[in-house]
């Protein structure tokens, strides 16, 4: 899952915001070692390879915010987001963690917050705000989402952002002058309050935004170290763009390719093996306006034009390559596909 395979036109060519699966992977993690199962996780958010994908995989930003609902609701929690927020550790979030945590100070790490996001997510933004002699504030934005989702990821982004300040700095604690949240109230909200060290804590607001004290962007950071944070300033601006975001149809084709190359496939096997019903695949294939069998046709087409380009089969060798359990189907489809 480290790099996003082929799959029906359209789907996915547009460059919708995607995230690092680190983002995803700290949620899905925490939710399975506060009780719920790997099985119910990797089903309800769709993501069955999300344990093994590499630390570099981009998922489509859909998936973060589906990892929360689920944690919400698997869980029984509606503070699960400050919950995990202050059981943070400094790191899970790879390369953006350290280019924060190696600043000299806290105004030093806050200002890579926006310049260098896209290395977690290119769904959420981080810009400086209105600016006064004694308060200084950032927007955080989340491009697209919406729901339940929307909002506990909003809660967890402001909070781990002084959750992880206070782990850093030399002279803590550091709290909010001020947070403000687009979502509205929720019925009660106490542990937002006791997460963030204040009652200044709007609803309904224009922006999702954190207020600083000024003069605690001079607070020192305990980890600081310049000569490491140029040399990841440096890295971080070579990255590439990220790449198309793996969606759900993308993971399909992978696993459809995967059940290829062992044998015969049936659509009821690929639905065990991405954690869903039948029905449940079958509506998914349908909402990217494909279906089972196009989907079959197609992979099998890919696999047929790759191999006979490079040697020269037997009608035997043509269906176990294709997954058909005889040789007429296999000479049909070869005959269709050439005609």
């Amino acid at each position: 899952m480290s790099e996003p395979v082929d799959s029906a036109k359209g789907a996915g060519d547009d460059l919708r915001p995607t995230d690092s699966v680190l983002l995803p992977r700290f949620v899905m993690r925490r939710a399975i070692e506060w009780g719920m199962s790997p099985e119910q996780v990797s089903l309800e958010c769709g993501f069955p390879g999300w344990s093994t994908a590499a630390d570099g995989a981009r998922i489509d930003s859909e998936r973060y915010l589906r990892a929360w609902e689920t944690a919400e609701h698997g869980l029984g929690d509606p503070d699960i987001a400050m919950i995990m927020a202050e059981r943070y550790v400094v790191g899970e979030l790879g390369l953006y963690d350290y280019l924060f945590s190696t600043a000299a100070t806290l105004g030093d790490g806050l200002s890579v917050c926006g310049p260098f996001i896209g290395a977690i997510s290119t769904n959420f933004r981080f810009d400086p705000g209105p600016e006064s002699e004694t308060e200084v504030a950032f927007d955080v934005t989340l491009i697209d989402g919406a729901g339940r989702g929307r909002e506990l990821a909003m809660q967890f982004a402001l909070a781990a952002i002084f959750t992880r300040t206070r782990l850093l700095v030399v002279d803590g604690p550091v709290n909010p002058a001020r947070v403000a949240f687009r979502q509205r109230a929720p019925r009660h909200h106490d542990r937002l309050v006791e997460t963030f060290g204040t009652t200044e804590i709007e609803f309904g607001a224009p922006a999702d935004t954190v207020v600083f004290h000024a003069a605690d962007l001079n607070l020192p950071m305990r980890t600081a170290d310049s000569r490491l944070a140029e040399v990841l300033r440096r890295f971080a601006a070579t990255l590439p763009p990220p790449t198309r975001p793996t969606t759900w149809l993308d993971t399909f084709v992978a696993a459809l390719t995967a059940a290829l190359d062992r044998g015969p496939v049936t659509l009821d096997q690929i639905a065990r093996d991405m954690l869903m019903s039948s029905r449940s695949l079958q509506r998914r294939l349908a909402e990217y306006e494909t279906s089972w069998r196009d989907q079959l046709d197609r992979a099998r087409r890919k696999r047929y034009e790759k191999a006979v380009a490079e040697q020269k089969l037997t009608r035997s060798e043509q269906a176990a390559l294709l997954g058909y359990h005889d040789s007429r189907s296999a000479r049909r489809a070869a005959e269709r596909w050439s005609s």
